[in-house]
């Protein structure tokens, strides 16, 4: 199975496919060409854009890359290689090392990108005015306004605070030679490594330009069932968010996929994250227990900090949505901690309300094991038992 793949994109937009061996990769990285380099054994798809690469086969390369990334995925053998984006003299200390190269030095770059900083701008003492205000309506949910001269998004007829902003410097004829780009963030990719201030220049373009480029990465990403590689995660992760908890139902099936994604990933951050931000409520109880059912299964080995800051408030939520496999562990949990006479622990899951999620039989298992002299434990157990014993019999009057 070949591991190393090499791709140019051609002056029509084709792409033709290379043949070498990958130790003489130095020879074909032409200032003048954009290239696909795929490592299948670590799944990365690299995009090299020579420093004199024309700005058009700059623009169409993610979305090549994209395609290239498909018609790779079609043999059941290769993976989804993940896209990242090099340009000559910034490359990536990943790329330089997985084909042991040297960044090459850029001799001269195209002068047709036009870039302008604030400090070079005639300071104009007129009053500013202010483009006319618009509506861009995506859905039935989703607006975008411009509003003295700003792009707000607004969810719900509520303002949407988290926007990410255009950096296209062109004149109008240039801009109409990308009118065939469909996603923002391929233009973004290309002058973000120009400029690390980029998100400062707000006035680089006009509002209208900016305001026109992001109804169209909206309306994409609308169009295309919210496909995340559409928006930045900062946006579209907050934004599907805001959308599926009014219902959208597009927006509900999306996020699940990212979450369950990440969750599998095992990135305990991120699982905290979205602990934290209630995106679980977006589950049922049957899809939390298998999306959790190899942690269940396996009972995963954390360290103390890690069982605090993730584990127990885990559990703590899948047995609130009736996970049962959840229960038996923070049983199995807090009976260990006795045993052990690990007391610190014991009393973290005493006071964090771990035990209130146990039955009555749990607790009185629990009980016997509690040393006497631990007074305030007993006491604290003893108040639950009595409020279980309550509740059973309530519930017992209730069914009679």
């Amino acid at each position: 199975m070949r591991i190393f793949f090499a791709y140019e994109l051609e002056d029509n937009g084709d792409v033709k496919e290379l043949f070498f061996p990958e130790k003489h990769l130095a020879q074909f990285l032409n200032p003048e060409k954009v290239l696909f380099l795929i490592r299948e054994d670590i799944r990365r798809l690299f995009i090299w854009k020579g420093a004199k690469s024309p700005v058009k086969k700059r623009f169409i390369s993610t979305g090549v890359a994209r395609d290239i990334q498909k018609e790779l995925i079609k043999d059941e053998r290769y993976h989804r290689c993940k896209i990242i984006s090099v340009d000559q003299g910034d490359e990536i200390q990943e790329f330089l090392d997985v084909f042991n190269l040297e960044s090459m030095k850029v001799e001269e770059r195209l002068a047709d990108i036009n870039y302008i900083f604030n400090s070079e701008k005639k300071k104009d003492k007129k009053e500013k005015r202010y483009p006319e205000d618009r509506e861009y309506r995506i859905n039935d949910h989703l607006t975008l306004k411009l509003i003295r001269g700003k792009t707000v998004i607004f969810v719900d007829n509520k303002p949407f605070h988290q926007c990410k902003y255009l950096l296209l410097n062109l004149s109008e004829k240039d801009f109409r030679k990308f009118d065939h780009i469909d996603s923002i963030d391929e233009a973004f990719e290309v002058y973000s490594n120009l400029e690390k201030s980029h998100e400062k220049k707000k006035d680089l373009i006009d509002p209208e330009t900016e305001f026109i480029g992001h109804c169209s990465n909206l309306q994409a990403w609308y169009e295309y069932d919210y496909d995340l590689r559409i928006l930045h995660s900062s946006l579209s992760i907050p934004l599907l968010k805001k959308m599926a908890f009014l219902g959208d139902k597009k927006a509900i099936i999306k996020l699940k996929e990212s979450i369950a994604t990440r969750i599998a990933s095992g990135n305990y951050n991120t699982i905290i994250f979205y602990l934290n931000e209630k995106y679980l409520e977006l589950f049922t109880n049957e899809e939390l227990e298998v999306i959790f059912e190899e942690w269940l299964e396996t009972n995963t080995n954390f360290s103390p900090m890690e069982k605090r800051r993730l584990w127990y408030p885990l559990l703590k939520e899948l047995i609130e949505r009736k996970v049962s496999k959840a229960q038996k562990i923070i049983m199995e949990e807090i009976i260990s901690s006795l045993e052990e006479k690990n007391f610190e622990t014991f009393r973290y899951l005493l006071t964090n309300n771990y035990l209130k999620l146990l039955s009555l039989d749990e607790l009185e298992e629990i009980y016997d094991l509690i040393p006497k002299n631990e007074k305030v434990a007993l006491k604290k157990i003893e108040n639950l038992i009595l409020k279980a014993t309550i509740k059973n019999r309530r519930n017992l009057e209730i069914e009679d």
